[in-house]
């Protein structure tokens, strides 16, 4: 008689690795450690993901993806043209909760030092950047709404800063009331 074949959750095991790295760092990201806090062998954290490398290559993904989704959304409304990419920016970072915030920024701070892993965050910000003619006075609005919305990101992500969430909100209505209209 064949046995049933386990089926590994992937979400699990990037939660699991979240967990990781949030409560011990970055350098304590093991497939061991993953195992353990996922309740799974090594084997299935490995058949799950083919290295450390990959895992974390889907946990940056994984946090990208819940701002790049909101910003498509909003793109899908408002029209896909270049200026309205940095306040599509904008607005997903109003609009992501506190905790993917969180999690963002402390994956970022711990994996950024990989010269893999930074190239991928230069890759997107150069992205964000090229959008933007600063030669413009619109330009140059748009420059430091990104830059404000991004320096609000970091006290807040980094629990710098206890914004509620009706001061998080105001600020990005005030990042594009007085940068971005």
């Amino acid at each position: 008689m064949m046995g049933r074949r386990q089926t590994i959750d992937r979400g699990t095991i990037l939660d699991a690795a979240e967990q990781v790295v949030l409560r011990d760092g970055a350098a304590h990201l093991t497939i061991d450690a993953v195992a353990a806090e996922a309740g799974v062998s090594k084997g299935g954290v490995l058949y799950a993901y083919a290295s450390k490398d990959i895992l974390i290559d889907a946990m940056l993904e994984r946090v990208v993806a819940v701002y790049d989704k909101l910003a498509e959304q909003f793109l899908a409304e408002a029209g896909d043209h270049s200026e309205r990419h940095i306040l599509a920016h904008v607005q997903a970072s109003a609009g992501a909760d506190p905790t993917s915030g969180g999690r963002a920024a402390a994956l970022m701070a711990s994996f950024i030092r990989s010269p893999q892993f930074r190239s991928s965050t230069i890759d997107y910000y150069r992205g964000l950047f090229a959008r933007i003619d600063p030669a413009t006075e619109r330009g140059r609005r748009a420059r430091l709404a990104l830059l404000a919305a991004e320096g609000a990101f970091t006290l807040r992500g980094f629990g710098l800063h206890p914004f509620s969430d009706a001061e998080w909100q105001t600020i990005h209505d005030d990042i594009i009331a007085v940068l971005l209209s």
